[in-house]
């Protein structure tokens, strides 16, 4: 075998090596939606759902995706939960999901959906299909309390650290020139540099950064100015329409329902912190039901 393809093969099998040590099922009980799940004639019409989802997490993002010992918390995972009750899903499994990995995890079969503060951007669309979004959040910088710097601008000269293959990193070096970057693997690494006086600011959404406040001594800020504005949603196979469907209609349900709005409220920031825009319920986009396309012999989505 060519040099290349042993290398390849050997991160691969890295790859899923780490992804079986940093997962774990758990059960997922029956949905106490007042919407049943396969309720409505389009999902009664489609396949029986899959017993077992396995779902890709962020493991160190407070307010969002965090894994405490056996426990998991944060606003994916009850978006996560929420969704596999209305699909009539019996178990999750949650397997840790790196920024720069999200597309190889549902490329290799490793997740079935991600769900990880994952923006829903045309170059990641042309690997993955997304149902969502689920929330809508600015970009910014948290930075140390008394630092001077007020916007990406004030950064010239300075090093900033972002997650790697993160959408908010690739704006700042793509807009504002005359700073430094350098990349760690998630956002937690680049608030440890942060707090080791190693970088003047870290970049991601507000509302990774928001749930950085507060913690240990450093005093932490936001900049208070966005630069930038990022849907999250639900990565799934690209080909998986049936999936994309269920996924659509269970988060419409969880926005129709009030069950989003506590579950923002239950896991986030006030909106005073991280925006008013992220405690809206957002417009989810269609993802056209199968049945529909077996019936019409066509495609279209909007």
């Amino acid at each position: 075998m060519p040099r290349g393809r042993r290398v390849a093969a050997a991160l691969a099998t890295s790859a899923l090596l780490m992804v079986s040590a940093c997962s774990q099922s758990v059960d997922v009980p029956p949905s106490t939606s007042t919407s049943a799940p396969g309720a409505t004639s389009s999902s009664s019409a489609l396949p029986p759902a899959p017993d077992r989802l396995r779902v890709a997490i962020s493991f160190d993002q407070p307010g969002l995706g965090v894994k405490d010992g056996d426990e998991y918390s944060g606003l994916d995972v009850d978006i996560a939960r929420y969704v596999a009750q209305q699909m009539g899903v019996e178990q999750i499994t949650f397997v840790q999901a790196i920024s720069d990995q999200r597309e190889t995890l549902l490329a290799t079969g490793q997740a079935d959906l991600v769900i990880s503060s994952y923006s829903m951007t045309p170059q990641r669309a042309e690997q993955v299909a997304f149902a969502g979004p689920y929330l809508v959040t600015d970009q910014e910088l948290l930075l140390p309390r008394r630092s001077a710097i007020r916007s990406p601008q004030g950064l010239r000269g300075f090093t900033v650290c972002g997650a790697t293959g993160s959408s908010a990193t690739q704006r700042l070096v793509r807009d504002y020139t005359g700073l430094h970057i350098v990349e760690e693997k998630s956002v937690d690494d680049c608030v440890e540099r942060l707090r080791d006086h190693e970088v003047k600011a870290v970049t991601s959404d507000t509302t990774v950064l928001a749930g950085y406040l507060g913690q240990g001594e450093d005093d932490l800020r936001l900049s208070g100015r966005p630069f930038g504005r990022e849907s999250y949603g639900i990565g799934l196979s690209k080909d998986d329409s049936v999936m994309c469907y269920r996924v659509s209609e269970a988060l419409r349900t969880m926005i129709s329902s009030g069950e989003w709005r506590r579950a923002v409220a239950r896991n986030l920031p006030s909106a005073k912190v991280i925006g008013r825009q992220t405690y809206r319920p957002p417009q989810v986009r269609s993802c056209t039901s199968p049945t529909t396309l077996t019936s019409a012999g066509s495609s279209t989505s909007s």
